[in-house]
């Protein structure tokens, strides 16, 4: 069996600011972004985030991005403030699976 990686960087208003390609990006609302998989994966693969480019030391570690809905063909990430509310944020991934 063949694995695939996918990577991305996705700049808080949904443009990518750079990849490995195979993916894009739909910015759905404050804080919500789906990733569609182009091609799909065969089967759900794994992902794994951070948010990136805050740019001050202010950034807390409860800042932070999750996948609560994971597929073969999409994601959806959510990113968010200290406090646990939904923000736009940069944020980048690593979604590996089976080709």
């Amino acid at each position: 069996m063949t694995t695939k990686t996918l990577w991305g960087v996705v700049n808080k208003d949904g443009s990518i600011k750079s990849s490995g390609g195979g993916f894009t990006i739909t910015h759905q609302g404050n804080g919500e972004y789906i990733i569609s998989f182009s091609p799909t994966f065969s089967a759900t693969p794994s992902i794994v985030g951070s948010q990136v480019l805050y740019g001050q030391e202010s950034e807390k570690p409860l800042d932070n991005v999750v996948f609560p809905f994971l597929n073969s063909s999409t994601a959806t990430a959510l990113t968010g403030d200290s406090k646990g509310d939904q923000e736009d944020r940069s944020f980048s991934f690593i979604a590996i699976g089976p080709d």
